[in-house]
């Protein structure tokens, strides 16, 4: 990709607020789909994952079961505990359109690794805390140097058994894992979707539940905003405030979420053409079909064809 297209594709992608960040960071990380894959990532790797929100500032793995018990360790003194967190702050920045790697001043590295609901990121999943070489105490020393130089004062016999105990991996085994990761992401921005949708189902206010109970019933027939606001027994400025106070989205861009997840399942269940699913679903041409879809999915039509049945 020339350059300059590469930094307009960049600067296409949006960030959630922190806000929304948090609330989808948790109803992600409550699903079994997450609970299961961070096992068998954990057992596999040895080392840390978590979902971190956007803008978090806080210490990666705190309280994980396989942390770092040098990280850990470091985190207890107010130097070391600053020094990580800027790193932190540094390797999110560089998290954008792919996963982000940074080597920390004791040697060790962290990955970021974004998950995107379509165009935009909703939150990161975190792993690392590793070395890839083996240590010895050559690699501690240096260490050691780095947090004097830093005015991170530990207990010097504790530090080096702790930094010691450090998972160590070969450098191309971890971005296996990484790359594992990346796939993963894209499961859970899949997931973060249809959450997302669930909660404008599950809305307590009975003219947003109306709306929606009707737009899933005929979301694949034109329905207008004044349609939909008279079947919700509302004006159409005050359905328009409560419906997006209630689901979080538009009545257009909920619309337009539904029919593109009842086209994701035709596309991946099906063999019809994609022309006849997107007239199917509720879209007026092709060109607004692979637009919103796009917007939606992260990828066009096509290729989501093509990864779902691969």
């Amino acid at each position: 990709m020339p350059r300059k297209r590469a930094k307009q594709a960049a600067a296409s992608l949006e960030l959630a607020t922190p806000e929304e960040s948090r609330e989808l960071t948790k109803s992600i990380g409550a699903t079994r789909l997450f609970a299961k894959y961070e096992r068998s990532f954990t057992a596999a790797s040895g080392l840390p994952l978590t979902l971190r929100p956007i803008g978090t500032f806080r210490m990666p793995a705190t309280g994980h079961r396989k942390e770092n018990p040098f990280c850990a360790l470091v985190s207890t003194a107010r130097k070391g505990c600053l020094a990580c967190l800027m790193a932190q702050s540094e390797l999110e920045k560089n998290a954008s359109r792919k996963a982000s790697t940074l080597h920390c001043f004791a040697g060790l590295h962290d990955t970021l690794v974004p998950i995107r609901m379509g165009h935009r990121i909703i939150a990161y999943l975190q792993t690392g805390q590793v070395a890839l070489e083996a240590l010895d105490n050559s690699h501690y020393d240096r260490a050691h140097s780095e947090m004097i130089l830093r005015g991170i004062e530990l207990d010097s016999q504790a530090a080096r058994k702790a930094y010691r105990q450090s998972v160590s991996l070969d450098r191309d085994a971890y971005q296996g894992f990484v790359k594992m990761l990346e796939i993963f992401a894209e499961s859970l921005g899949a997931a973060a979707n249809t959450l997302h949708l669930a909660k404008a189902e599950k809305s307590g206010n009975p003219a947003a539940l109306k709306a929606v109970r009707h737009i899933r019933q005929h979301s694949d027939r034109p329905i207008s905003l004044s349609e939909i606001a008279r079947i919700a027994g509302a004006s159409v400025r005050h359905f328009s405030k409560v419906f997006k106070e209630e689901t979080g989205l538009t009545f257009v861009d909920y619309l337009t979420r539904e029919r593109v997840e009842r086209a994701k399942e035709r596309i991946s269940q099906s063999s019809d053409r994609i022309s006849d699913i997107a007239f199917a679903s509720g879209f007026d041409s092709i060109a607004q079909f692979n637009r919103a879809f796009k917007k939606v999915a992260g990828e066009s039509p096509s290729s989501y064809r093509l990864s779902a049945n691969g």
